[in-house]
């Protein structure tokens, strides 16, 4: 049996880049790996928040994306990439709650713009093979 987070994690890493298509420029777990290209965002999947409110040994698994975009000579407009990533996760579905902007420190460049986007619960069904 394949633990719950890593089945949601493989399954949400594969969404976003579906729903996203040409606005997305990686999504990953790595934070070095993050570099986003100019009018595309990069994702970084933090590690997920996991609660087990009962004894079942179900967890309700919360997850927490960090969207940046933009380099240092292309911030002007990396809003608008990161909004317009929002909104399109938001339109096809996926149970987003909550928005904040944030600064991502890009090593050797400087802070650029992002937003930590906080999911609901997903909804992602384990089976067996």
């Amino acid at each position: 049996m394949t633990s719950m987070v890593i089945v949601q994690r493989t399954a949400l890493m594969a969404t976003l880049t579906d729903m996203l298509d040409d606005l997305v420029s990686s999504v990953s777990t790595d934070s070095a790996l993050v570099h986003p290209q100019p009018g595309k965002v990069a994702i970084y999947v933090e590690p997920p928040c996991v609660e087990y409110h009962t004894w079942d040994g179900v967890p309700d698994i919360t997850w927490t994306l960090d969207l940046v975009a933009g380099t240092p000579a292309t911030q002007a407009t990396a809003l608008d990439d990161i909004i317009d990533a929002i909104d399109q996760l938001a339109s096809k579905g996926l149970n987003v709650n909550k928005a904040q902007p944030v600064g991502w420190n890009l090593a050797g460049a400087g802070t650029l713009a992002a937003y930590q986007v906080t999911l609901n619960p997903l909804e992602i069904i384990e089976t067996e093979e």
